[in-house]
């Protein structure tokens, strides 16, 4: 019954923060707002779902810092997780259909969020290199390098554009693990069950002085200390060519 209820509470939280970030454009064109938006609502989400979230840093984060954060991706609840995990700003990087969707996509772009077309290679690398530009100016982002949720538990290979988006750009990439997402939300269901989440937020990896040869380097570097933290096991260790992209 709880879960259900959170269902129509999600529908109805999400029409209304969706709604007020729009709105928020013409008195915020930075997109804040609608990040403090998208952090109270991952908060009210997660309370009314009954997921219960700790959060382990390795070590403190620079709130003046910008990094790329890398994620293994379980379900949505990873999306609230790490926005109410974080303790600075994130903008997802997404694929493009999402901001396609009335009222939600165009809420993720009043804040900023960077849109992908994994089916136009130039046109991903435009948007990498736009995420670049914005990461320099001080905005940090988020990927799911995988491409897509896990289907099956497994760790899926690491999908390369966020990892050149990060040397490219100069800033630490930060490794996180995510647990307990794939059983509170199982693949292919709407409900969100309750129970424990955790964020094990690592070490930020410098990527100052590496060059786009090195990017295999850094991707398996990654890929490793989130495996090895998470616990997942690999479905497949060759990294891809497509560029990183959230869902």
């Amino acid at each position: 019954m709880r879960s259900a209820l959170h269902l129509v509470f999600l529908v109805g939280v999400s029409l209304l923060g969706a709604t007020l970030a729009i709105l928020s454009v013409p008195f915020d064109r930075s997109g804040d707002t609608v990040l403090k938006l998208a952090r109270l609502w991952s908060r009210i989400l997660l309370w009314t779902a009954g997921v219960r979230l700790t959060v382990r840093l390795q070590t403190p984060l620079n709130p003046e810092q910008p990094y790329v954060f890398v994620a293994n991706h379980l379900s949505t609840v990873d999306i609230w997780a790490l926005f109410v995990a974080l303790p600075v700003s994130i903008r997802f990087i997404a694929k493009k259909q999402l901001g396609q969707i009335p009222i939600f996509g165009w809420a993720m772009a009043a804040g900023r969020f960077i849109f992908i077309d994994r089916q136009n290679p130039a046109a991903a690398r435009r948007s990498i290199d736009l995420a670049s530009q914005r990461i320099r100016s001080g905005s940090s982002v988020a990927i799911f390098p995988e491409g897509t949720r896990s289907r099956d538990g497994l760790l899926g290979p690491f999908k390369k554009g966020g990892f050149h988006l990060a040397i490219a750009a100069g800033v630490p990439v930060v490794p996180i693990a995510i647990t307990g997402a794939g059983e509170v939300m199982p693949p292919g269901h709407l409900l969100v069950r309750p129970g424990p989440v955790l964020i094990d937020v690592g070490e930020p990896i410098p990527t100052a002085g590496l060059a786009a040869g090195d990017r295999d380097m850094l991707l398996a570097r990654v890929r490793d200390d989130i495996q090895r933290r998470s616990g997942q096991p690999s479905r497949a260790t060759a990294p891809t060519a497509a560029l990183a992209e959230s869902n």
